[in-house]
């Protein structure tokens, strides 16, 4: 079957997704939700095929295992080859496949079930699963602090509430270390003990934030950190959780959407509000973040009170201050509810909730004279999740 026409198919597990003749012809290469195996010869059974599976992966690369298996119930051995710098290659067993049989004919079978996506020669199977999130460095996250200490934060990847059972086994964690965070006033230094007493003041438990993937390791654990200004603390706004297989990859993951407030609120207070342009935070493990922009004239005024050459990083603290404190008029209030019951009828339907498909929900919302309460009735959902859908 020809790699190329499966781009962005749905597959199922076993599902055969490229062949190639030998190994080194390097027709293609193993990515995520795919296994190798050896096209077993006609004069063999399948039973005694040599099979290539239970990759690892280290680094961003993948290695191979190479296993040779003799009949049902037969001991196996292998070798797993790592393919990043520095570390060591386990040596063949003297009763191993020579060479020769490592290099026969070769096909990439899906380990799960989802979509198939290439990028050149690397072919990967995204995965449907509403539940379980993996992640990449570099990946948008909001998460939830459910425990701070060892000059570290606990970040619950699944969003869950402080309440939800801590034995949850598809609660994911990751880790976001003192090192990897943003000091008061964006002060550049070596972290200290003082540091480690103060690490509340600066995110405690139950908090809600955004932070980017750092690093993954070799047993799946996530590092994170939130160094970039545009990452921190959430408040005064709404969280929303869909499966992430929902929220897609894309260059921008900060948008917003400009002018959703219905013709009722005309009376809207734009010395508060702006505008009343609502900001989306798209977390690829599944949590989405809903809040008011920040009007232009907080930062203006901030500006004004401040020396010129006072640092971005304090600026940007003062306005999630204010931000924090500041009432949010009922005009605002409607218009991100109408953005959070936007997503969840994208969800109810599975659709992929993008910047575009929530806007499409929202002005179809507005447009057809639509309360929020009633978003969520069925008929409604199917109504304006249409243009969606076609």
């Amino acid at each position: 079957m020809a790699a190329d026409s499966l781009h962005h198919h749905f597959v199922l597990p076993g599902q055969v997704l490229a062949t190639s003749m030998s190994e080194s012809e390097g027709g293609f290469l193993r990515g995520h939700g795919t296994y190798i195996e050896l096209v077993p010869d006609d004069s063999t059974d399948h039973n005694d095929d040599d099979m290539m599976g239970d990759t690892k992966q280290q680094g961003g690369m993948a290695g191979t295992s190479k296993k040779k298996r003799s009949g049902w119930g037969t001991e196996t051995k292998s070798t797993v080859m790592q393919m990043d710098d520095g570390n060591e290659a386990e040596r063949q067993d003297e009763n191993d496949e020579p060479k020769d049989l490592q290099r026969g004919p070769q096909r990439l079978i899906a380990s799960v079930a989802g979509t198939v996506e290439r990028v050149n020669k690397l072919i990967s199977v995204i995965p449907l699963s509403p539940s379980i999130y993996t992640g990449q460095v570099g990946d948008l996250i909001v998460g939830r602090i459910v425990g701070v200490g060892g000059s570290r934060w606990k970040v619950n990847l699944t969003c869950s509430p402080p309440t939800a059972s801590a034995s949850n086994g598809s609660m994911k964690e990751g880790q976001l270390p003192l090192s990897g965070v943003n000091l008061p006033g964006g002060v550049q230094r070596i972290r200290t003990s003082e540091d480690v007493l103060a690490m509340r003041n600066l995110f405690r438990e139950g908090d809600l934030l955004t932070c980017e993937v750092q690093q993954v390791q070799k047993d799946g654990n996530l590092i994170l950190h939130t160094r970039s200004l545009r990452y921190g603390k959430l408040d005064n706004g709404v969280l929303v959780t869909v499966p992430p297989s929902l929220v897609g990859r894309r260059k921008n993951h900060f948008v917003t959407l400009k002018g959703l407030t219905s013709q009722n609120n005309d009376e809207m207070d734009t010395e508060e509000e702006g505008e009343g342009d609502v900001d989306v935070y798209l977390g690829l493990n599944g949590g989405i973040w809903i809040q008011r922009t920040i009007p232009s004239e907080w930062e203006n005024a901030i500006r004004a009170d401040q020396d010129e050459r006072a640092p971005l990083a304090e600026t940007l603290q003062k306005l999630r201050h204010r931000h924090a404190t500041t009432r949010v008029s009922p005009s605002m209030r409607e218009s991100i509810a109408r953005v959070r019951n936007s997503v969840e009828c994208l969800r109810l339907v599975h659709c992929q909730i993008t910047p575009d498909s929530i806007e499409i929900v929202a002005r179809a919302s507005v447009d057809q004279g639509i309360r929020v309460a009633d978003m969520l009735l069925p008929e409604m959902v199917i109504k304006l999740t249409e243009g969606t859908r076609r």
